[in-house]
């Protein structure tokens, strides 16, 4: 018996990558998969090669029943489609597995709007647009027992760093999107969690800076950065052995961490308003970046202080 026989999960951006290999352990364990994947380039342009289907052929070939969903989730009458292709295939709905993305490194400077909007509209957007009708369906269905939401978020996100400003703001959105949906579905029997997976996909290999973190291992050696290592911790999250909601997981082949929300780590007080000298004098000491520890392959991560001004003396 698998863990999750009887039930449906939808998985977008499935046709490769993370996506293909969660939507395949997710049949290994019996659930059925709607296999979505909008297979769109930056510039909006489909491209004539099936993935999608080919990952329904092979996971029907190995007994599974699984259909292919060809929406963008980005678009909000897609994501309402997408779950309807669940809904009419099926007839019920269980798991979602947010897992679309695009990465396209960019500077601040030279950001275009076409790159602005295709990130946010994949990432944010369709995370919410998607949740949004999940959560419309369990909402008139009622209550019920096994039902998981998993977003997908990224260190960029959790401890940004240049190049990856439009994404790492999205990414930090599906976080927060994470944390509020798990408290607003908890009465339906919704678990709400977030991952952040490194791993080696072909969104990364786009990335030429990122995809050098990460070098292909010859031999036998343990490659750490392959994206089956994270489907564990899906198929975990999905299933009734988890029993954590609103959290984000990072996870790096053998290494997995847990997040902590953002919290204070100072605080100050005063007599009155806060005036400009006053300010100056209670920040004096306090150092003006911090390394962060960083789930990535660089480790940690020290922001540079612009030149200029200077601490006073």
């Amino acid at each position: 018996m698998g863990r999750l026989n009887g039930r449906v999960a939808i998985v977008t951006g499935a046709a490769g990558g993370l996506g293909r290999v969660y939507a395949e352990a997710l049949a290994r364990e019996g659930a059925q998969v709607v296999v979505n994947d909008y297979n769109a380039g930056l510039d909006g342009s489909l491209t004539s090669d099936d993935r999608a289907g080919a990952v329904v052929e092979a996971l029907r070939a190995h007994g599974a029943d699984a259909v292919v969903d060809r929406h963008s989730v980005a678009d909000w009458d897609g994501a309402q489609a997408l779950v309807d292709t669940a809904l009419n295939a099926f007839g019920r709905l269980d798991i979602v597995v947010n897992n679309a993305g695009v990465n396209h490194q960019h500077r601040l400077a030279t950001l275009t709007r076409t790159e602005m909007d295709v990130e946010i509209d994949v990432h944010l957007k369709g995370t919410l647009a998607v949740s949004h009708f999940a959560a419309a369906h369990w909402l008139s269905a009622g209550p019920a027992s096994g039902r998981a939401l998993i977003n997908t978020t990224s260190a960029a996100g959790l401890h940004p760093t240049a190049g990856a400003g439009v994404y790492a703001a999205a990414k930090a959105g599906v976080a927060a999107l994470t944390i509020a949906h798990a408290q607003e579905l908890a009465a339906l029997g919704v678990r709400v969690n977030a991952v952040a997976p490194c791993a080696r996909t072909r969104m990364v290999e786009g990335a030429p800076a990122i995809n050098a973190m990460m070098p292909t291992v010859e031999g036998d050696s343990f490659d750490r950065h392959l994206p089956d290592h994270v489907a564990p911790l899906v198929v975990y999250l999905a299933s009734d052995d988890n029993r954590f909601t609103g959290r984000v997981f990072a996870i790096e082949g053998p290494d997995l961490a847990l997040y902590q929300p953002p919290a204070v780590v100072n605080e100050w007080s005063t007599d009155g308003a806060w005036t400009h000298d006053a300010l100056v004098e209670a920040l004096e000491g306090v150092p003006p970046q911090v390394s962060v520890r960083a789930f990535v392959p660089q480790g940690a991560i020290t922001l540079p202080v612009p030149p200029g001004r200077t601490l006073r003396d």
